[in-house]
């Protein structure tokens, strides 16, 4: 029997019982692990109020996900120093900025506004399949093996 929700104090409490998205958690993983990744090459360094500005979000909420990724094996984490990543999370890191910029160039191609790409980019990169990835990879050599195919394609956007 399903329970009926009257009130949004219901809806709270339902939600106290269900198990967090694995695939919103992966996101969350994916998306600490890219920005340490991008400060540290930008910067030489990561520190939680980096991320946490970066992210849009609190400090402790950064401690709380390093930590996490700490226990993981994907970074080195000693309170009050800067972060780094271990060869694990660094090559994770590596595969899921290369997936964002395999996607964001797509996007490009296709003539999506810059700002539109750039969040569709940021949104699709977590739930794509490694497999159709691949085959974006490809279609992205292909096009730039033969810019007079795309030529043609561009001149059907106007």
């Amino acid at each position: 029997m399903v329970k009926e929700i009257k009130s949004a104090r219901d809806v709270k409490d339902t939600r106290q019982h269900m198990r967090p998205n694995p695939l919103s958690d992966l996101t969350r993983v994916e998306d600490y692990l890219e920005v340490v990744y991008d400060l540290i090459d930008r910067k030489g360094y990561a520190r939680s109020s980096d991320i946490a500005e970066r992210l849009g979000v609190s400090t402790a909420s950064v401690t709380g996900m390093v930590q996490r990724l700490s226990r993981m094996g994907l970074i080195v984490y000693e309170r009050y120093r800067v972060l780094t990543l271990t060869p694990k999370g660094e090559q994770l890191a590596r595969d899921i900025q290369r997936t964002h910029r395999t996607i964001l160039n797509f996007l490009r191609v296709l003539g999506i506004e810059e700002s539109i790409a750039k969040e569709d980019a940021e949104g699709i990169e977590h739930h794509m399949h490694k497999v159709t990835i691949g085959r974006i990879r490809q279609f992205m050599e292909f096009v730039d093996g033969h810019p007079s195919w795309f030529q043609q394609f561009v001149e059907t956007l106007k």
